[in-house]
Order: structure tokens, then C-alpha cells, then sequence
């Protein structure tokens, strides 16, 4: 005789025996007593919870031979119990929709429904998998369903009732059977090892039933399995190698290590799981469930209800989750789903879990919030009443201290929240930063702007000897727009090749107000070119700028004739007369003086200006001083992300 597996040799024959689901046989129970079973029925569930099974129950109640009708508990000895049984009873037929799904199969089936059954008291049709039926099917079988002759039973089982057209659906009693509970399956895996002679430990048991998932079917395939794989007792070492799954307790030493922040035992653990072959994602998805008991065992009024394991991994769990805080808890099973995820999708995932594992050990420590409340209440009534906290130390910011500068005092804002004294005007005061004005940012610059930062100066060529420092030649004067046309004036602009000089810059501050107004009187379009050139000397007789050879972007621009006759133009409006311009090319100092220049240390000196006063402010100190912090970086109106 060929070998039964335990799924079809430990199915339950009757309602008493079933694991689960008895809200489904309390209700079908219910209407066979009373007499108001329903013409056809709907089972829908996940794979292995049993909807088969209960179809096949409810039919021996509806047929058995040795009850004087319909009854709710089966003889299992008469021909029509033991026929049904087998699959053989000619009254009852299992159909399986996925083959059978066409118009044609249920015209063929409506052709026997008209029939007596041949000795049973009905005739009982059984679709499994009915989702699969076509919707010409189901169409062409809508109208025997509503009104079936009436010794007609029809029971669908279906995994996705989503796919069920609504019109069957009107016309069927549904029942929903649910994933059967952890602790229901390890007892009947426990009971069938009892009755087979198998000596077992808990961890073995356990293994089956979590990864079972809620089917009692998939729990009894995997119990063949490591059956087949160990000789004597069955324990949890054996079906953890012979199923590849991690058992509890490993899973147990990596979220212990993780925890109390022991990066080395996280990595071997995880390391144990990779030489075992362990599935890495299943492992972590079961990681991931540790977690969650623990966050349940922690903050749940009622965990022992909300927990799913045996007494000893119950008080286990409870034990660990006292242990540490409730919000530590969720940060880490928010850090490890996301974890989950990452090693589902990896090319490497024993790295990424190792990795995952190091780090949540080196997890910083949490601050309460109620902690951090307390802290800022505390802070705004200070500010509130005017006490400053005492001044933190520079940290080489360079940012003084509140009245350090000995002038007038910047207004201390307050903050207005509910339940605080309201402003002056009965409403509520906002914070403000104060604000100072450019003039006030570049005369408290010095004190409150930070150290210099010494720009490294660019390379330059050795100057050649000083015999042979030779000064670019001036260029022609032009003659005057009244003496010779624009095309002569435009002739005498040339510039003649020089060698590489040293250029004298100082008088570029003298002459920069008339360069100035010069630029302001230029087209916009070549505004940008002429505020990065240096101006030795500007007036309404000459103009002279100097470019440095390194920035050829310059250089190109203002050697073009058309250039220097927009800036000789530009000078004649500004000036009443044209006068020449000369171009001196060479090697100018870092520190050169032009338009743009003087612009962007202006800029930095008032935001250092406005950076000193929010960073002396009272109410960041006061922050500071909470938190146990420093502010790292000051973002001002205007600033980049």
C-alpha cells in the first residue's frame, strides 16, 4: 500500500474535529439543526484552512445514510459517509473550475441537476477553485443557481473571491475562513506526532506551525518533510537545517544583541544563519516578527491575547521588552522593515543584514520627549521673564556674546504659546529675529564677524629681473567725435602685446566711484565682464584697466573693439568727453580690488554681521544649552538648500 501523507490521512471527517474557523461550523452546525440550510454556499480563505474539508463534512451531513435525515454529526460508517470520503459517492461531484470552466462544462453539468440523485438525499456539486470558472460560465449557470431544483446543494471554495462575478455572489451564502492561530496548529501538530509514535521536542513543533503561516495543510507538508529527513527524535536543530529556516532562538540572539548594542554577537549571528543556509529574507521577515512581539509585550494592556506563542516564548518576550523603552522598541522595528525590504531585493543580503545589524546595535540613545518638553517649558519661562541663560563658551565661531559690543542693545523677542502671558498689545508676540541694517552689519563687522579665512594664493611665475619690467605702452589718444569719425577712434584703441608685467593696483580704490558710474551707464549685458576688471585710472581723459593674464575670460571679452567702444561711450555720457582707454595685461594681486570683489565682501560681511547676532541670540542659547548642543550652520533668507 502506497504511503498516505499526513494531510490526507489526518483530515478531520467530521465538524467536532476541526482545527479553526468555528465561527463557519457553529453557523452550519446552527442551520442543519434548525433546518434552514441554504442552496448554495461560498468558502473562500487562504490555501490549507480548511474549506474543502468542511464541503466535504457538509455533505456527509446532508446524505448519511444511518441518520433519519439531515444531521450535523455524520456516522463516518455508512456507505455514503465512507463513499464521500473516497471521493467516490456518484451524488457528489468535485469539480475543479480551473479545468472546467467553459459554457459548455456547466451545460453539461445543468443537463444532470434535473435528476434524482441515485441514493443519496441530495446531490451535492463542489467547484473548487471556482474563481477560475469564466464569466460565460458563470452567466449561463446564473439562473439554475438562483432557483436549483430542490434536491440541489452547491458549495464554491475559493483563495480569491475577488475574482467572483458580484451576480454569484448576490446568490450564495460566503463564509470567510480565517489563518488558523500559531498555538491551534503546534497543538495539532503536537496531537498527530502523539498519535504517529514520533518523539519530538517544543522547538521542532513550533518551527512547523510559524512557518506554516495560518495553514494547517502547509504545517502537515512540512512535518512529512523533516519526518523524511531525521531517524529517533525530532528536534528543532533538525528541522531548522532540514526546512532552511532559522529556528526562535537564533532569531531571539540577534535581537538580544542588537538591543543591549553588542555589534559583534549581532554578526555572528547573522553569520550562523549564512553557514547554515538559512533563507536570508525569511529570516529577517521573522526578525521583524520578534520585534513586533516585543513592541506588542511592552505597550499592549493585554499582550498574553495579542501575543502568538507557546508560555515559555511569552515570558521570554515579556521579560527582554521590560527591559527597554517602549519608543526604542518601534524605532527598531521601523529601522528593520525597512531592513526587510532591502534584503529582499539585494544581490548580497548577508551583507546588507550584517550591515542592517551593526548599525541598529550602534543606535544612538533616545532622549524622552516628556524630557525635552520639560526642558523647553522650563527654557520659555525663562526667556519669558527676561533671565537670560548664562552665556555658552565660543566654539571658534567668532560670535560674541549678547552686549559684548558695547552698543545699543538688540531687543530680546519673546515667544507666545497657549497658556503664556500675552504682549504688551494683548496679543500673541511672535519671535522675531532682529533685523540690522547694512550700514550697522558693516560697522559691527569686525567685532562679530569670524576669523579671516586665508585664501591660498595662486601660483604665479617668478617676475622676470627688474631691468626688464616693462610697462604696457599707452595707446595713442584718440581724437576727439568732433575731429574724427567713430571708425579712426575705434583704430586707436588697439592694444599692443606686452610681456608679463607686475601691475601697481593702488590706485584702483581712488578710481573706483567714477568706475562705478561708468558700469552703471553700460549696457547690462556686459555689466558682469567689467565689474571683475581692476580700474587704475578713470576720467574723462583716460581710462585704464588692468586684466590679469590668468582669467582669459575677461582678457577676451574686453580686448574686442566692440567692447571698448560700448565702455568709451559709456564714459562720454558720464564724463561730457571721450577719452582713450588703454588695457594693461599682467600679473595682479590676489587681493585686487574691482566692482565684484568689494560686492561679495560686502555681502559676507553683513551676513557674518546678521550669522553673530542670531547665533548671541538668548532664545538659540537657551536651545543650546537644552539640547547640549551647538548651532552647526545658520541659514539665512536667500540661502541655497
Amino acid at each position: 500500500m502506497s504511503y498516505l501523507v499526513l494531510a490526507r490521512k489526518w483530515r478531520p471527517q467530521t465538524f467536532a474535529e476541526l482545527v479553526g474557523q468555528e465561527h463557519v461550523v457553529q453557523t452550519l452546525h446552527n442551520a442543519i439543526t434548525h433546518d434552514r440550510l441554504s442552496h448554495a454556499f461560498l468558502f473562500t480563505g487562504a490555501r490549507g484552512v480548511g474549506k474543502t474539508t468542511i464541503a466535504r463534512i457538509l455533505a456527509r451531513s446532508l446524505n448519511c445514510l444511518a441518520r433519519g435525515g439531515v444531521t450535523a454529526e455524520p456516522c463516518q460508517k455508512c456507505a455514503a459517509c465512507t463513499e464521500i470520503a473516497d471521493g467516490r459517492d456518484p451524488d457528489v461531484q468535485e469539480i475543479d473550475g480551473a479545468s472546467n470552466n467553459g459554457v459548455d462544462d456547466v451545460r453539461r453539468l445543468q443537463e444532470t441537476l434535473p435528476y434524482r440523485p441515485l441514493r443519496d438525499r441530495y446531490k451535492v456539486v463542489i467547484i473548487d477553485e471556482c474563481h477560475m470558472v469564466s464569466t460565460n460560465g458563470w452567466n449561463a449557470l446564473l439562473k439554475t443557481l438562483e432557483e436549483p431544483p430542490p434536491h440541489v446543494k452547491f458549495i464554491f471554495a475559493t483563495t480569491e473571491v475577488h475574482k467572483v462575478i458580484p451576480t454569484i455572489l448576490s446568490r450564495v451564502q460566503r463564509y470567510d475562513f480565517r489563518l488558523l492561530p500559531t498555538k491551534q496548529i503546534r497543538d495539532r501538530v503536537a496531537y498527530i506526532l502523539t498519535q504517529e509514535g514520533v518523539r519530538f521536542d517544543e522547538d521542532a513543533v513550533m518551527l512547523v506551525a510559524r512557518e506554516a503561516a495560518g495553514s494547517l495543510r502547509d504545517a502537515l507538508t512540512f512535518l512529512d518533510q523533516v519526518l523524511a529527513g531525521v531517524e529517533g527524535e525530532l528536534t528543532g536543530v533538525a528541522a531548522s537545517r532540514l526546512l532552511g529556516i532559522a529556528n526562535r532562538g537564533l532569531l531571539d540572539a540577534l535581537v538580544r544583541a542588537m538591543l543591549t548594542g553588542d555589534a559583534a554577537a549581532a554578526l555572528e549571528t547573522v553569520g550562523m544563519f549564512a553557514r547554515e543556509g538559512f533563507d536570508l529574507p525569511n529570516a529577517a521577515r521573522r526578525v521583524l516578527g520578534v520585534l513586533r512581539d516585543l513592541v506588542v509585550a511592552r505597550v499592549a494592556r493585554d499582550p498574553e491575547s495579542m501575543l502568538d506563542l507557546v508560555d515559555d516564548e511569552r515570558a521570554q518576550a515579556m521579560a527582554l521588552a521590560k527591559q527597554h523603552d517602549p519608543a526604542d522598541l518601534q524605532r527598531m522595528f521601523t529601522a528593520w522593515a525597512k531592513v526587510t525590504e532591502d534584503v529582499s531585493r539585494a544581490r548580497e543580503p548577508r551583507w546588507v543584514l550584517e550591515m542592517a545589524a551593526v548599525r541598529l546595535s550602534h543606535r544612538p540613545t533616545l532622549v524622552p520627549v516628556d524630557e525635552l518638553m520639560a526642558r523647553l517649558v522650563e527654557m520659555e519661562r525663562r526667556v519669558s521673564a527676561g533671565a537670560s541663560p548664562p552665556a555658552r563658551p565660543s566654539t571658534g565661531g567668532g560670535s560674541p556674546s549678547p552686549g559684548a559690543s558695547g552698543g545699543a542693545t538688540t531687543p530680546t523677542p519673546t515667544v507666545q504659546r497657549p497658556g503664556a502671558p500675552a504682549g504688551p498689545s494683548g496679543g500673541a508676540a511672535k519671535f522675531t529675529p532682529p533685523r540690522m541694517s547694512t550700514a550697522a552689519a558693516t560697522a559691527a563687522a569686525p567685532e562679530m564677524a569670524p576669523a579671516p579665512v586665508t585664501t591660498p594664493a595662486r601660483s604665479v611665475a617668478p617676475p622676470p629681473p627688474k631691468a626688464a619690467l616693462i610697462q604696457a605702452p599707452r595707446v595713442s589718444a584718440a581724437p576727439r567725435p568732433t575731429e574724427a569719425s567713430t571708425a579712426d577712434a575705434t583704430a586707436a584703441m588697439a592694444v599692443a602685446a606686452a610681456p608679463v608685467v607686475t601691475v601697481d593696483v593702488s590706485t584702483a580704490l581712488g578710481a573706483m566711484d567714477a568706475w562705478r558710474r561708468v558700469v552703471d551707464a553700460v549696457d547690462k549685458t556686459l555689466v558682469p565682464v567689467l565689474k571683475g576688471a581692476v580700474p587704475l585710472e578713470v576720467s574723462g581723459e583716460a581710462v585704464r584697466l588692468a586684466i590679469d593674464l590668468r582669467d582669459s575670460f575677461f582678457r577676451k571679452k574686453l580686448a574686442t573693439e566692440e567692447a571698448q567702444a560700448v565702455i568709451l561711450e559709456a564714459a562720454g555720457r558720464v564724463f561730457g568727453s571721450r577719452p582713450t582707454m588703454e588695457l594693461v595685461q599682467g600679473t595682479l594681486p590676489d587681493d585686487a580690488p574691482s566692482i565684484a570683489r568689494l560686492e561679495e565682501l560686502a555681502r559676507q560681511v553683513e551676513r557674518n554681521a546678521k550669522e553673530a547676532v542670531l547665533r548671541a541670540h538668548p532664545l538659540v542659547l537657551a536651545v543650546c544649552e537644552v539640547l547640549n548642543g551647538e548651532v552647526a550652520k545658520v541659514k539665512l533668507d536667500g540661502d541655497a538648500d
